[in-house]
């Protein structure tokens, strides 16, 4: 652990290092403190976070390292998600609580962290921080009293994302709901020292010679002023703000035919020869905004496959304390609630086959990787467990086997909650942005019969990707007047109000 310190922290670029001092500052002389590192991705924040850890762990201390997301907590060492490490309640108030009681191992174990880093931290809503305050004011409150008035109990707590990426997901929520859930309209955020990480670490703006690399430097520039929302943009008809922008002819595929073979074929070239190559498959995926469209992609490459389809058939029920019909039986038979699909879960017929690269949609283990977002591929299909082996992650190439879970629809039209047991997969050679944020790939090819529809989905989806020449962008012109050269982009800039370094503490 030792050695590996010593070679995160020789890496450190000028920035990370400030920041890297003033935490372990904080932890070490027991001041606490409520810190936020704001960059862009790529900036190096979780490589930030890796030294940091490293650091605290070799010196025999706790540090707890927690993400908003499965598929980003994946790349923090011993990460988890924040809701199933601290127990956050998934239905959040501004008076909610973890469900962590006193006296308790897990209770215990929060009064011996010395750290706690939460990464994405702007796609969380800000009552999931409130929660975590209150319920750490109260177990560190149990030791010492003065606790109780310190912002998180007077633990020190580091978090970390970009608010140019995807916001809180309110449902039915307007454009000023989104923007009140964030971090930074907290009554937590008059605590908070704000850092800035300036430095693309992602897309590296030298060459191997080190000379600056004109291209990569532009790129990164338009990719940060598509993320501030200050590309020159114009409004269609009948719109009040602009946000239509035109994208370079050089990400632009020709579209002619079907668009849907057009980004394949770019983004998986010889598919047919490397269909089973790891490697192959894990640089490189499709983004879309809309579930409808990967879905549709994702089929027709599974057409392409040439090994057998294997049917998987779930067991579907109503809970029944989620109604007072006592005939439900009769009125929403099995064949009826068969034929319902649910956001985030899996239909009741599902089709797979060895080689097909699958996605979690559930934390199975988080332990051994396991999260939502975690990407498999299929190299056996049992009668009760699928076997895969992992494609991202630091578990990168270990063998998972994945069993049917029951899987519960949580907020629907319909008046009674479904419980279906089924594998917890989707195939994702296509993906929503929303699920890749927190992804770093090689190719990335952005797929837009519709343009986005929320705040960061474009900046999102272009930046995940590690040099320029791996974008590929196809713009089907029936969703934007007839232009395969212009899109939306939706930037909400109140969320920046009280984002600049110099109004907060240095």
């Amino acid at each position: 652990m030792t050695d590996e310190h010593e070679q995160l922290y020789a890496s450190l670029n000028t920035e990370q290092t400030a920041i890297y001092n003033t935490v372990i500052d904080s932890v070490t002389t027991h001041k606490g403190g409520f810190y936020f590192v704001y960059g862009p991705g790529g900036t190096g924040k979780t490589f930030l976070y890796r030294a940091i850890l490293s650091r605290l762990r070799s010196m025999g201390l706790i540090a707890l390292a927690v993400a908003s997301s499965g598929i980003a907590s994946l790349l923090l060492p011993g990460g988890r998600t924040a809701h199933s490490r601290f127990a956050i309640p998934l239905e959040l108030l501004h008076n909610s609580t973890c469900s962590i009681k006193q006296n308790t191992q897990l209770a215990h174990l929060l009064q011996e962290v010395w750290l706690i880093i939460w990464d994405e931290a702007p796609m969380m809503q800000k009552f999931a921080f409130e929660t975590l305050d209150k319920t750490l004011r109260d177990i560190l409150g149990f030791c010492s009293t003065t606790n109780r008035e310190r912002a998180f109990g007077g633990m020190p707590i580091l978090l970390g994302g970009d608010f140019r990426q995807i916001l809180p997901v309110i449902p039915k929520g307007k454009r000023e709901d989104v923007v009140q859930a964030c971090i930074n309209k907290s009554y937590l955020w008059k605590n908070c020292e704000l850092f800035t990480l300036h430095r693309s670490m992602r897309v590296n703006e030298y060459t191997s010679t080190g000379v600056v690399d004109i291209e990569r430097q532009r790129f990164n520039k338009w990719l940060l002023e598509i993320g501030d929302g200050i590309v020159p943009s114009k409004a269609k008809e009948g719109e009040d703000e602009p946000t239509w922008i035109e994208i370079p002819a050089r990400f632009i595929i020709d579209s002619c035919g079907l668009p849907v073979d057009s980004i394949v074929n770019a983004v998986f070239p010889s598919f047919t020869e490397r269909q089973g190559d790891d490697d192959f498959l894990c640089e490189r995926a499709i983004l879309t905004p809309r579930n409808v469209d990967a879905d549709e992609i994702n089929a027709y490459m599974f057409r392409q496959l040439r090994q057998t389809t294997k049917t998987y058939k779930s067991s579907d029920e109503i809970c029944r304390a989620s109604t007072d019909v006592l005939e439900q039986e009769q009125l929403y038979p099995s064949e009826f609630l068969n034929s319902l699909t649910f956001p985030g879960m899996p239909p009741h017929a599902l089709d797979l086959k060895e080689g097909l690269p699958i996605m979690l949609l559930r934390n199975v283990n988080p332990s051994q990787g396991l999260c939502n977002g975690t990407r498999l591929n299929i190299t056996d299909l049992g009668k009760f467990v699928i076997k895969a082996r992992i494609l991202t992650g630091s578990n990168r190439g270990d063998t998972a086997l994945i069993p049917r879970i029951t899987l519960s629809s949580t907020k629907s039209k319909w008046p009674f909650i479904m419980k279906r047991r089924q594998f917890p997969v989707k195939p994702c050679y296509a993906m929503t942005i929303n699920k890749s944020q927190g992804q770093s790939l090689k190719v990335v090819g952005l797929y837009l019969p519709r343009p986005v529809f929320s705040h960061g989905q474009l900046y999102v989806a272009l930046s995940r990707v590690t040099t320029p020449a791996g974008l590929k962008i196809v713009i089907v012109g029936d969703g934007n007047g007839g232009m395969t050269n212009h899109t939306r982009n939706i930037v909400y800039k109140e969320t920046f109000n009280n984002l600049t370094t110099s109004e907060w503490r240095q």
